[in-house]
């Protein structure tokens, strides 16, 4: 994997991850969204859900993931940025609000993946 320095790092999946979501408005809390990990970066992620979701400022995501099979998943807020169809599926983009914590534990595992995938 050639990384340039000055782009943002991004790790695109052979399989996507299996993940869900949680949307937050006015401190409400929906029931939980099953989504599709296509990429991710330290402080975001492409996913794919059948769900129509809005793309408000005011609404915030709780994405809740593991990248590696049996290991604590990660829970995340993020913001929706932008929607694209791909197929019966909705791509969105997502800004995660990352803390160094989060970005290293997405690094390091994202290395684990890398080297197995050889």
């Amino acid at each position: 994997m050639k990384i340039k320095r000055n782009e943002p790092f991004r790790y695109t999946f052979k399989e996507p991850i299996t993940g869900e979501f949680h949307l937050v408005k006015d401190g409400r809390r929906t029931p939980a969204g099953l989504m599709h990990i296509h990429n991710i970066s330290p402080s975001g992620i492409a996913i794919t859900t059948p769900l129509k979701l809005p793309l408000q400022k005011t609404t915030t995501i709780i994405v809740e993931f593991s990248l590696i099979a049996n290991t604590e998943p990660l829970k995340i807020e993020g913001q929706l940025l932008h929607e694209k169809w791909i197929g019966t599926e909705r791509l969105y983009g997502l800004h995660l609000h990352t803390t160094k914590q989060d970005r290293d534990t997405i690094v390091q595992a994202v290395k684990h993946i890398a080297k197995n995938e050889r």
